[in-house]
């Protein structure tokens, strides 16, 4: 992100800590600091008021553009909406096993520029690799309540399943013709690992997997 932020100075302030300085609002020296310290989600959001023009995307990850829209052969690219949504302290498992952290206070730890998110969504890591290559361990997954889960639940997407001892398990759902009306089979995207039948019972709430981000660059 540094380098970002030098690349912003550079290309939009023809290379002046003054004039970045001016459009945060912030003295030389603090603007000066961000070029090679942490930076933390309040100077984020300083550059990108003091900068509107500047994609969030690509300045918290690298994907992307700079700015929001480029001219580019004569043609200027559309615009593309982001919202930063809450990075919570939790975490979905690719298989059955713990997570590491059950049923502790849920808190937010950071943000992530996601398109397509509304209000009330809530983005997690995910750990464990059954569902590599979809949801690889590291990843960050976009969520979105499922309120009345259990009136329908659309087989063949991907949810994060939260259960009643408060583990958070990160499955493809799909119908289990067995015993439809009591059980959903859980699917895994690695190859290696079985498909699984779990009780509804066992199900206490239930969050959609809008969008993931495998970037590293987060």
């Amino acid at each position: 992100m540094n380098e970002r932020i030098k690349k912003i100075r550079t290309e939009l302030c023809n290379d002046s800590n003054k004039e970045f300085a001016k459009r945060v609002n912030e003295n030389q020296n603090t603007v000066s600091n961000w070029m090679s310290r942490s930076i933390n989600i309040d100077v984020v959001d300083k550059i990108l008021k003091g900068f509107p023009e500047v994609c969030p995307a690509w300045l918290y990850t690298g994907e992307g553009k700079m700015l929001k829209s480029e001219v580019k052969n004569n043609h200027i690219e559309e615009k593309v909406s982001y919202c930063l949504v809450p990075l919570k302290n939790l975490d979905a498992v690719g298989g059955f096993g713990s997570n590491d952290a059950i049923d502790i206070n849920e808190y937010t730890v950071g943000f992530m520029p996601f398109t397509d998110a509304r209000e009330g969504d809530i983005c997690i890591p995910v750990t464990g690799d059954s569902m590599t290559p979809t949801c690889p361990a590291g990843s960050i997954v976009l969520l979105r309540e499922v309120e009345r889960w259990g009136e329908y639940l659309g087989y063949g997407n991907i949810f994060v399943l939260v259960l009643m001892d408060g583990r958070r398990i990160l499955k493809e759902v799909a119908r289990y013709d067995v015993n439809p009306n009591e059980y959903v089979l859980c699917v895994s995207h690695n190859e290696s690992v079985a498909p699984e039948p779990l009780p509804k019972g066992l199900i206490r709430g239930v969050w959609k997997v809008i969008k993931i981000l495998t970037d590293k660059g987060y």
